[in-house]
């Protein structure tokens, strides 16, 4: 298989988008069993969010946006080194599966990341808040409906 700019970009924007956010318009692919940390926060009043979880929830967001941020970089920079070696005639295409092998491994490494942070939520919250906040997914709440 000839490997194009557009394949590669194409292949790339994919899996990049295949990292939509819990709770954003696509489905749940947990079923439910992980939290969107929009979801808790929408909702911290009515599940009684003590003032220890809160703090908890804030210190796990800023975990997760140390220790992504830096993987973000390199994944944007290994994608950017990609679309300049196939703007080569021809392309070098060990480099170029090699590039694009870096950028998906660094954006598992992100996903990885993004559902430890959702366990430790879920693992936080009681059963109680666990149920009231699985209904509110039950019954349609988008992240938008905040």
């Amino acid at each position: 298989m000839v490997l194009t700019r557009a394949y590669i970009a194409g292949l790339l924007l994919i899996l990049l988008l295949a990292a939509v956010p819990a709770g954003a318009a696509e489905p749940d692919p947990f079923g439910g069993r992980l939290l969107p940390i929009e979801l808790v926060m929408a909702f911290r009043r009515q599940i009684d969010l003590t003032a220890e979880q809160n703090k908890r929830l804030g210190a796990m967001v800023v975990e997760l946006q140390q220790n992504v941020a830096g993987k973000q970089w390199e994944m944007q920079s290994a994608f950017a080194d990609l679309l300049e070696l196939l703007d080569q005639n021809p392309v070098d295409e060990p480099r170029a599966l090699d590039l694009a092998k870096r950028a998906i491994d660094i954006e598992n490494t992100i996903k990885v990341e993004q559902i430890r942070m959702l366990i430790r939520v879920r693992n936080m919250l009681t059963d109680a808040q666990v149920e009231f906040l699985r209904g509110r997914l039950a019954a349609g709440w988008k992240k938008e409906k905040e």
